[in-house]
């Protein structure tokens, strides 16, 4: 009978000095059935170290397959290479046991027995054992490296700092000053807002794309923006096998240990800041637990006051062009329409409920109200300032520098020529290779355009961040400021009914009276009258030319017009469609 074996194979640690030694083991293991004259059906070979078998997917793989019919054998080195940890070692014989297979240690040059139970089970307590202490030293070494402060790992790719050698870094100035305008807005707006308005003014990160929510809170929260690392928050616990939180006063904190990009003072106010918006957001003295704002500043806010449903942001496209008007639907009329079990609420479009809800906190909110226009000022002024800094003037300067230098070098090159410092051969190969620098700095200086160009095109930049922030960001800002006191907004077909907190668990709700364009009715007897005024003054026009001037579709038109003549308010004076257009009112008139 052939007996039929498989290799287990793993190294002690993931450092690359074991690599050599795996395939060492596995050669071994493999001569080692080649020797014994036994069939090798397949091979579980893991790079990956580790005390317990968490993570060890060819070991995972090998302890399912003890359950099947592939193989009668398993070759290991020795028994540590397996596990270090007493618990899963039994498990593992256990297994072994049931399912008739045998296990080979090919060091010792024997099998496993039921008799070595008593040495192989002492044998993986000592290798537990040898393991923990390893994990003390290691820890302790850790800690020991952290106090000297000497050299600080951190990711690479760390926002606003460039690794320049081992242990140096020096910061990434157009980053810094990205750094430097996000804890500039934190003072004042949430992370999601800050995303928006970088976004806006075409700030990115490293990749080039929109700095995400959670980018801009780990910036903000990292001490490292104001030169401090903090080391020793967490580390690995052997026993429990997780990361486990260090309290603080074990941390270790090394301040000015890498340049920074805002000051110690900047730093705590922003953090201070984001405290106590958590704290009203999530808080406010009477929130209910459940409170959760959603994915965009109305999420979770707006209530269908008929059928107590929440309101859901959908998108609709124009008729016109290509562009979307954003929309707020009751969800029970999304899910089974206007009829049976839906609801036949009116639809709000965002602009405008946003201009409403605007005019609502400066006429009747008072509590914590700032100025718009002031927010406006201070964003533009730090925007304003951190654009010219990357503005082709301050280019222009920094050339004209290195021209003047260049010049310099080319007199003091004639001069160490006139003093016999240097030969005519070195002096014409070194003034050769200086009139290219010269050359291409001055290409470079003809192609930039001049200050006033420079200056008029930063306006204009200005003149579109301005109008943006005036037009929809002050606007939102405002409102989410608002939100905060706001539990909910009912939503009636005429009205709004607001509910606010109020200090000392108490509550109180505020009616806002919709506009005509709001409701729905109303909105649908308005665009009636206005086909009747266009029929008035063209009674040749079409259905076509109507769907035009309301931007609309044609059959939203079409079923108007069928609604007025079902109403007798109109009426067609002709056949095949030639004809007129007769407004029934202006007819009884005559």
């Amino acid at each position: 009978m052939i007996w039929r074996a498989v290799v287990y194979c793993r190294c002690s640690t993931e450092e690359e000095a074991q690599k050599d030694a795996l395939a060492k083991q596995v050669q071994e293991a493999e001569e080692c059935i080649l020797q014994k004259e036994w069939m090798q059906v397949d091979s579980y070979v893991e790079s990956k170290s580790g005390t317990t078998t968490k993570g060890r997917a060819e070991y995972n793989r090998l302890f399912d397959d003890l359950l099947e019919d592939k193989f009668d054998i398993v070759v290991v080195k020795s028994q540590d290479r397996l596990m270090r940890n007493a618990k899963d070692w039994y498990l593992f014989l256990d297994r072994l046991v049931a399912s008739g297979k045998r296990l080979y240690l090919y060091i010792e040059n024997k099998f496993y027995t039921p008799d070595d139970a008593l040495i192989t089970g002492i044998k993986a307590i000592l290798a537990e054992e040898y393991s923990s202490e390893l994990s003390k030293k290691i820890n302790n070494a850790h800690k020991n490296r952290q106090k000297k402060g000497k050299v600080f790992i951190f990711p690479p790719n760390t926002y606003g700092l460039c690794k320049i050698s081992k242990g140096r870094y020096e910061l990434v100035e157009d980053e810094a000053e990205a750094i430097r305008l996000i804890f500039q807005l934190a003072k004042n707006y949430g992370c999601g807002t800050i995303a928006d308005i970088l976004e806006e003014n075409e700030i990115y990160d490293r990749e080039g794309k929109p700095f995400e929510e959670e980018a801009i809170r780990r910036i903000i929260r990292n001490p490292i923006r104001c030169g401090t690392i903090v080391q020793n928050k967490r580390h690995w616990d052997f026993q429990t096998k997780r990361m486990v939180q260090v309290p603080k006063e074990k941390w270790v904190v090394h301040k000015n240990a890498v340049p920074a990009c805002v000051t110690e003072k900047e730093w705590q106010e922003a953090n201070r800041a984001m405290d106590e918006r958590a704290m009203a957001g999530n808080v406010k003295n009477c929130k209910p637990e459940s409170s959760h704002r959603g994915k965009y500043i109305l999420s979770g806010k707006l209530k269908c006051g008929q059928c107590g449903a929440v309101f859901y942001r959908r998108y609709r496209k124009k008729y016109k062009d290509d562009s979307y008007i954003v929309e707020w639907k009751c969800s029970s009329y999304l899910y089974h329409g206007r009829r049976a079990e839906g609801c036949d609420n009116i639809v709000l479009n965002e602009e405008k409920l946003f201009d409403l809800l605007q005019n609502f906190q400066r006429d009747s909110y008072r509590e914590g109200q700032r100025d718009p226009m002031d927010i406006v000022e201070k964003v533009m002024a730090f925007i304003e300032k951190v654009l010219e800094k990357n503005q082709d003037f301050q280019k222009k300067k920094r050339l004209e520098e290195k021209l003047c230098f260049q010049k310099t070098l080319s007199d003091r090159l004639l001069d160490k020529l006139l003093y016999g410092v240097i030969t005519d051969d070195i002096y014409k190969i070194k003034m050769e290779e200086l009139e290219e620098s010269i050359k291409k700095t001055e290409e470079e200086l003809e192609r930039l355009p001049d200050e006033a160009e420079v200056k008029k095109m930063l306006e204009n930049r200005m003149y579109v961040i301005r109008q943006k922030l005036e037009s929809s960001f002050v606007k939102k800002a405002v409102v989410s400021e608002m939100l905060d006191s706001i539990e909910a907004i009912f939503v009636f077909p005429d009205h709004l009914e607001i509910h606010f907190y109020l200090e000392k668990s108490r509550k109180t709700a505020v009616c806002c009276v919709l506009p005509d364009d709001f409701v729905y009715q109303k909105k649908k007897a308005m665009e009636c009258i206005r086909i009747e005024k266009y029929m008035r003054e063209n009674p040749c026009i079409t259905a076509k030319e109507i769907a035009g001037l309301e931007g609309v579709g044609l059959s939203a038109v079409n079923y108007r017009i069928r609604k007025l003549r079902r109403q007798g308010k109109i009426c067609f004076d002709g056949k095949g469609g030639h004809g007129k257009w007769i407004v029934c009112d202006d007819k009884e008139g005559e």
